[in-house]
């Protein structure tokens, strides 16, 4: 008698599932402890926002900070100095070749300094910055030579402009070059006792001995907190990065002060570079300038404090409102960040430096016996379908290479099974509750929670493969968004419908049905949905939201605290429910695709590893107990319209 039986097979996979399960939540309550405990916010502001207010009440820096620091404020973000900055501000000019002989000042310009065409020559008129501009300078720009004098000169030689258009892009390069930052002012900030971010530049080509020296004076920050960069890049990307790691992190391998991550802010090798500093990483949201116009205080609040609860941003830098009117915005926002602090204190965090995030204790068997558990998945849905010998094959040779993978790759292979949890569980519920028969409403709703407590567990599974610092702060994350919301959709009517006892003879059937106007514009109808269901999944579909679907979000968030997902409580769910109580049938093999819907979002809330664990969670039940409610409408809704039309028929 051979042990593979398919009675042997299910037993082997429900053991292999419930053991995946217990891990799983294992690992999930280990995340919500870690959620809990993250509950330290940071509020940063820009220091030449607080300049601007500070001189606009006129009033001196020191003082404006304690202001500020008494409303919330932890932390000044201070931008790097860049050439630009000092030229705009008169403490030096940029000059090509002999244009330096219209200078007021070249009388006091050495005659060492080479005047020809291809040079570029910076005069530095502050004599109490012109040893950090001279030093940043020789180590961020090959071949540049400094000439003393009364006035110091760097001579920066260049490929010769052959256009005003070439000069204008050869100085806009030169003046995005940092310069380091301003001592004194770093003094004030920190003798406030509050912190300082850095917001370092990048430079083109930097070598090993800039990142280094750039290293050194990071360091040298008084109070530092977390340090950001500035441009669409990391200075040393993509090959010189571990330099600057290797010089931020010391022989333990701590770091001086974690990377800061600004939320939809594409800065190539940042997740790549916090990575390699230890996954020390704080998450950065802010309002993006271009963007604050659509903005007032109230809904600016409002948008920081959903930033925090439920995408664990723990740092916020917070841009003024009104600095056209410097003197007048002091107040206002002053109030501002009043509001924020009251906000995000009644909601149980507290300010202060934001805390490193903790990752869940796992080791390389969990995650590998989680694995199996979503294999198992799969093989009870070919049993489902009487395809022992197939579910024999694939499941013993997805466990092969389910192996190899997690040792060769083991971040690729738990994304890549996080997304097989995602699909598979949402496709065996339909398979195992879904029938022909009819059902009453009581039955109808125990059914739709069965079916909806075995997609969860595929949510459970993916959560527990994912359940690492490197995806709780985005550094990666969950892959195949798109194929975890479609693929069901194909699935589970192939395989309920397609794959059925002659699968051969309802293919041909199929193939051989003549296509009238009617089927064309059903399908064209379907693609058009299924187009705008692909594009509204993921953050870049919020272009397909309406202002009244907003208004309404925001009410339910407001109602709530937490907003259910509009595709399982008003489409997916109360058609599950409909399909369950009347039963699936041929006739209304449609209902089918809204109903995946429901289950598929369902599961993917959890994809959001970013967000918290229980938001996920209350998110999930918001929608469940809506999306009864409202398929018990739906269901009585069909009955009424039945008998009406029915008895118009008698």
């Amino acid at each position: 008698m051979s042990i593979f039986t398919k009675k042997n097979i299910v037993t082997i996979s429900y053991v292999l599932i419930g053991l995946a399960l217990i891990l799983s939540l294992f690992l999930a309550f280990q995340r919500v402890n870690i959620e809990k405990e993250y509950n330290q916010v940071e509020i940063i502001v820009n220091l030449t926002e607080v300049q601007a207010l500070a001189n606009g009440s006129n009033i001196n820096l020191r003082e404006t900070l304690g202001q500020l620091r008494d409303k919330g404020v932890t932390g000044v973000l201070v931008k790097e100095t860049s050439l630009g900055d000092l030229a705009r501000a008169g403490k030096l000019q940029f000059f090509q070749g002999e244009e330096i002989k219209l200078a007021k000042y070249y009388d006091k310009v050495s005659k060492d300094a080479s005047l020809t065409a291809a040079n570029i020559l910076v005069a530095i008129l502050d004599k109490d910055f012109e040893a950090q501009i001279t030093e940043h300078l020789t180590q961020k720009i090959s071949g540049v030579q400094i000439i003393n004098g009364e006035v110091t000169v760097a001579v920066i030689p260049v490929n010769l402009p052959n256009s005003d258009r070439e000069k204008e892009l050869i100085y806009e390069e030169l003046k995005a070059v940092g310069v380091g930052f301003e001592t004194k002012t770093l003094d004030e900030i920190s003798s406030e006792s509050l912190n300082v971010i850095p917001q370092i530049r990048d430079w083109p080509k930097p070598s090993k001995e800039a990142l280094e020296f750039i290293a050194q004076e990071i360091k040298r920050i008084p109070n530092l907190s977390v340090i950001l960069f500035n441009d669409k890049q990391i200075p040393g990307y993509p090959d010189k990065m571990r330099v600057l790691v290797e010089e931020l992190t010391n022989k333990e391998g701590q770091v001086y002060a974690p990377i800061g991550i600004v939320e939809f802010f594409n800065q190539k090798g940042v997740n790549q570079f916090a990575t390699f500093m230890n996954k020390e990483a704080i998450r950065v949201h802010s309002i993006a300038a271009n963007d604050m116009i659509n903005y007032n205080p109230k809904s600016a609040v409002e948008r920081f404090e959903l930033a925090v609860s439920e995408r664990n941003i723990r740092s916020l830098f917070v841009r003024f409102f009104n600095m056209e009117q410097p003197k007048e915005a002091l107040e206002i926002n002053l109030d501002y960040l009043s509001d924020l602090k009251q906000t995000l204190e009644a909601k149980g965090f507290y300010l202060g430096q934001a805390k490193q995030f903790k990752s869940p204790a796992y080791s390389r068997i969990i995650i590998g016996l989680i694995g199996l558990g979503v294999i198992a998945g799969g093989v009870l849905i070919l049993l489902k379908k009487d395809w022992r010998r197939l579910a024999i094959v694939l499941g013993l040779f997805g466990a092969i290479v389910w192996a190899g993978l997690l040792l060769r790759d083991p971040v690729f292979a738990r994304k890549l099974m996080a997304l097989a949890s995602v699909i598979v569980y949402p496709t065996l519920a339909f398979l195992v509750i879904t029938s022909e028969k009819s059902r009453s409403l009581q039955a109808s709703i125990i059914a739709f929670l069965k079916m909806s407590g075995i997609s969860l567990i595929g949510a459970a599974l993916m959560v527990g493969l994912l359940a690492d610092k490197l995806f709780m702060l985005k550094l990666d994350q969950f892959v195949g968004v798109k194929a975890a919301h479609v693929l069901p959709l194909v699935l589970v009517p192939l395989l309920i419908f397609i794959l059925s006892d002659k699968p051969l003879k309802t293919i041909k059937e199929l193939l051989d049905q003549v296509i009238t106007y009617r089927y064309a514009l059903l399908a064209g109808l379907a693609l058009a949905a299924l187009a705008v269901y692909v594009i509204r999944t993921g953050n870049e579909g919020t272009v397909l939201v309406s202002g009244i679907e907003e208004k309404v979000r925001g009410g339910l968030k407001d109602l709530m605290g937490v907003r259910p997902r509009t595709k399982e409580f008003l489409v997916g769910h109360p058609f599950t429910l409909l399909i369950l109580y009347f039963g699936l049938a041929r006739k209304n093999w449609f209902l089918v695709l809204p109903a995946i819907i429901g289950q598929v979002s369902l599961v993917n809330t959890y994809a959001h590893i970013h967000t918290p664990v229980v938001i996920s969670l209350i998110r999930s039940v918001h929608g469940l107990w809506i999306g009864i409610a409202l398929g018990v409408g739906l269901i009585v809704t069909v009955k009424l319209l039945e008998r009406y039309f029915g008895d118009n028929r008698a």
